[in-house]
């Protein structure tokens, strides 16, 4: 997603899921939630994503992401505690715990 508009988009999405929400406007925040993560590569930039959420406060948006894209809630989370992880030490630690499960029977 374009920087100049990131802003904007965790504004309108805040306003959408947690301002006035009824069934309608959390159907429609859902679907534009999908469509700037789909079409316009919300997560394409997790710090950026991270700093702007950070910024609006906007912490709550984050279960909302996960709906649609588990991996990259995870990473916006990182990215907000600091733990500065890179991404290999995220997938590895996730093939490692992919493993754990396995052995303990959970797959």
């Amino acid at each position: 997603m374009k920087p100049e508009i990131l802003s904007t988009a965790i504004e309108t999405l805040t306003n959408l899921f947690f301002h006035n929400n009824n069934e309608a406007t959390d159907f429609l925040a859902k679907r534009t939630l999908e469509h700037y993560i789909n079409d316009l590569d919300l997560l394409g930039d997790i710090s950026a994503v991270a700093v702007e959420i950070d910024k609006q406060r906007a912490w709550a948006l984050i279960p909302k992401v996960r709906l649609f894209d588990n991996r990259k809630a995870d990473e916006i989370e990182v990215a907000l505690c600091g733990l500065g992880f890179t991404d290999a030490e995220i997938i590895a630690s996730d093939i490692v715990f992919e493993e754990w499960k396995k052995s303990q029977g959970h797959l």
